[in-house]
């Protein structure tokens, strides 16, 4: 996943995208947060997912995303 791929996946589920502050030793950390969006009466699920990069933190968030949706039996 490109970081541009990560942007547009976060942007198509209304996900946000957070970065630590830079320290010393140059470690960051990314924070990718996204709501599933409701399914007939069941609520969405917030996913919270950490990565030391946004691309990480993206794909960490996207897969938990699809096996959240193969777990209700539909493809989204």
């Amino acid at each position: 996943m490109t970081a541009e791929q990560a942007m547009s996946w976060l942007q198509q589920v209304g996900g946000e995208l957070y970065q630590s502050r830079h320290t010393d030793a140059g470690h960051t950390a990314w924070v990718a947060v996204v709501r599933t969006p409701w399914l007939a009466a069941r609520r969405g699920k917030l996913i919270i997912a950490l990565g030391s990069t946004l691309q990480e933190a993206t794909a960490a968030a996207e897969d938990q995303w699809q096996k959240l949706w193969q777990d209700l039996g539909g493809a989204h």
